[in-house]
């Protein structure tokens, strides 16, 4: 992959990451929101359930006679119990599909902050490499090089190994990231 193919890569993963970093700020707020709805919801359905569990209470005691607006009472409380529990379960529900809508959001986010930084270390590798040819050519007197005499021989040799452990590495940071 040539130097600058880098850049352009490197814009487009954050670019992506910003784009979802902006619907995750949308969606922290939507499940700020569902969450009042679902505690609001919750607690509603609590004092439903108590008034109606203390009306059923007085109605089955003996002490009190069963008139007919407890009576209407107790199907009322029966009825904001069943209201409130449907709306708490739905408003539940919703708040789990944000929840989840989120998650996924935050492991893209990750995987493409690790996409980043595999190609940013490729791109230091193969600017290494391409340090390391210059010098090579350089040193070996090409066309592309100076023309100097090396005064030692075995730095031709030692230079080519370093070379190809860099290649090597480069290989290996590529299998893994497969």
């Amino acid at each position: 992959m040539p130097m600058d193919n880098y850049a352009e890569f490197l814009r487009r993963l954050d670019t992506a990451a910003a784009s979802l970093k902006k619907r995750q700020t949308k969606l922290d707020t939507a499940r700020a929101v569902v969450s009042t709805l679902a505690d609001q919801n919750e607690f509603g359905l609590q004092q439903w359930t108590k008034r109606r569990a203390k009306l059923e209470m007085l109605l089955g005691g003996n002490d009190v006679p069963a008139t007919t607006a407890l009576k209407d009472l107790r199907g009322i409380s029966a009825n904001m119990v069943s209201v409130f529990g449907t709306r708490a379960e739905r408003v539940s529900s919703r708040l789990a599909a944000v929840q989840a809508r989120l998650d996924e959001i935050n492991r893209s986010l990750q995987a493409l902050e690790l996409s980043k930084q595999k190609l940013t270390s490729s791109r230091r590798i193969a600017e290494e490499r391409e340090n390391l040819s210059r010098t090579v050519l350089g040193l070996a007197g090409t066309a592309e090089g100076i023309a100097a005499p090396t005064p030692d021989g075995g730095l031709r040799d030692d230079l080519k190994a370093a070379r190809e452990a860099v290649l090597l590495a480069e290989a290996l940071l590529e299998l893994k990231g497969n």
